[in-house]
């Protein structure tokens, strides 16, 4: 066994997201690639040092390449879960790029149409509402993809972002939902997993100013890497690869 591949994600704290979504993922690509070492790391540095407090201890993109090299694998495949190319693929998965070392695109780099048809097939909405997916948004540069997306999504499924100095903001989301005579909306997270954005953003002033705004909101908690058909999107991309 010569070929490994790194998962690399954002990170989490919460047991529960490493577990059935990390995890998960990690198990579905040794079942499908058994001839390859699956490894994981987290981008985030807060992450990392919060579960290392816990005695759970996740290694960094560049540290888990080390350690593989180390052992003697000669291709190492960087499989990023960041749906988007933000700052933490920017600064954190690209730099790892070597002659032994292959970054795959952020999911979201590929064909939108069958991403956003998976997405709304994870989020099912009834007839009478309007589906709100919820981005992160890439404070450090505009990041076009969420506009792209919005531009395929039609006039029932609305993309917005949480961070303030992104776009599609807030007040694009409403004026969207008021050409479309919304009054029933399903949000959900446009995240791979969801924890804090979730419950403290989407499910906390969106849910909230929605509300106060007339409109009958529930929200999905779910990140889309819960759901196993947007798993086998990651799987699609090794494929071509391996």
């Amino acid at each position: 066994m010569d070929k490994a591949i790194l998962l690399a994600h954002f990170g989490s704290a919460d047991d529960s997201i490493r577990k059935n979504i990390f995890n998960k993922l990690a198990a579905e690509i040794r079942e499908k690639f058994s001839a390859c070492e699956v490894r994981q790391a987290f981008t985030s540095n807060f992450m990392i040092k919060k579960l290392a407090r816990r005695g759970i201890l996740i290694d960094t993109p560049p540290d888990a390449i080390k350690k593989l090299r180390s052992e003697g694998f000669k291709r190492i495949i960087l499989l990023p879960t960041h749906l988007t190319a933000g700052e933490e693929f920017d600064n954190k998965i690209k730099p790892c790029a070597a002659a032994d070392v292959e970054i795959i695109s952020p999911l979201m780099n590929d064909s939108l149409p069958e991403i956003l048809a998976v997405i709304c097939d994870c989020f099912k909405s009834s007839a009478d509402e309007d589906l709100i997916l919820i981005g992160h948004g890439s404070p450090h540069r505009h990041n076009p993809v969420y506009e792209n997306l919005q531009r395929i999504a039609g006039a029932k499924v609305h993309i917005g972002v949480i961070e303030r100095s992104d776009t599609p903001n807030f007040s694009d989301v409403v004026k969207r939902l008021k050409n479309s005579r919304a009054e029933k909306i399903l949000l959900a997270p446009l995240l791979f997993n969801g924890g804090v954005h979730v419950e403290e953003d989407i499910a906390g002033d969106w849910f909230g100013n929605l509300s106060n705004a007339d409109y009958k909101v529930r929200v999905i908690r779910d990140g889309l890497g819960s759901f196993k058909n947007f798993r086998e999107l990651y799987i699609k991309k090794l494929e071509v690869r391996l």
